[in-house]
C-alpha cells in the first residue's frame, strides 16, 4: 500500500462503526427517562457525530441543568450496552491495518469521550490498530471536532509522529469544519450519517 500521506485521522462513528442503532436506543431511553418526547427518526440520524452536548444545547435547544442530566442518563444507558449495539462498516479496519503495516501513522478523532472508545474499541477489538486515540473530555473543555483534531495532532506530535501530509477520514460536516479548520484534507465516505446535502 502506497500513499501520499503520512498520518490518517479517523473518525469513528459512521466512518468505522455503525453505531446508530445504539444511540438512537439510547437516546429513546434517555428521553424516556427524562419525560420528553421521543424524537423523530429523522432527528435521530442527525444525532449521531456532533458531540452529545452540542445535540442537547443547539439542536435541541435544553438548558444547561436539563443538558447535563440528559448527558448523566445518555451516558449511564451508552455504557450499560448502548455502545455495543453496533456493527463494522465492512472492510474498514482491514484498510487501517494496511494503511499501519505500511508505515503509516493512525489515530482516532472522534467526537465520543474516552470511556465510550474503550467500550467499543475492546469488544470490536480495534484500539490496537491506532496510534493515538482522539477523543473529547469535557473535563477538559475537548468538545468540538477541531478542539479533538488539535489534541490528536498534540498526542501525536508528542509521539514523534510525521504530520508532513495529514489526511482526515469521516463522514459527517463536523469532521469537514474540524480538519478545514487545521488545513486538513478530508475525505469522506459514504456509508456514513452525512448526505451530499450536508457536505
Amino acid at each position: 500500500m502506497t500513499s501520499k500521506y503520512t498520518t490518517i485521522l479517523w473518525d469513528l462513528d459512521g466512518t468505522i462503526i455503525d453505531s446508530g442503532p445504539g444511540i438512537f436506543a439510547t437516546f429513546r431511553k434517555t428521553f424516556d427517562a427524562l419525560g420528553l418526547p421521543q424524537p423523530t427518526d429523522a432527528q435521530l440520524r442527525t444525532f449521531v457525530g456532533p458531540p452529545l452536548r452540542t445535540t442537547f444545547t443547539q439542536h435541541l435547544g435544553f438548558d444547561a441543568e436539563l443538558t447535563q442530566k440528559a448527558l448523566e442518563t445518555y451516558r449511564d444507558f451508552y455504557h450499560s450496552g448502548g455502545a455495543t449495539d453496533a456493527s463494522l462498516y465492512e472492510g474498514v479496519l482491514d484498510v487501517v491495518a494496511a494503511s499501519k503495516a505500511a508505515g503509516l501513522v493512525n489515530s482516532l478523532a472522534t467526537s465520543k469521550a474516552i470511556g465510550g472508545v474503550k467500550v467499543v474499541g475492546e469488544h470490536f477489538d480495534f484500539l490496537r490498530l491506532f496510534d493515538f486515540l482522539g477523543t473529547a473530555d469535557v473535563d477538559a473543555n475537548r468538545l468540538n471536532k477541531t478542539d479533538v483534531i488539535a489534541y490528536a495532532l498534540e498526542g501525536l506530535k508528542s509521539q514523534g509522529s510525521n504530520l508532513e501530509r495529514v489526511l482526515l477520514i469521516g463522514d459527517r460536516i463536523h469532521d469537514i469544519e474540524g480538519a478545514r479548520a487545521h488545513g486538513i484534507e478530508v475525505a469522506l465516505v459514504e456509508w456514513g450519517y452525512g448526505d451530499a446535502g450536508e457536505w
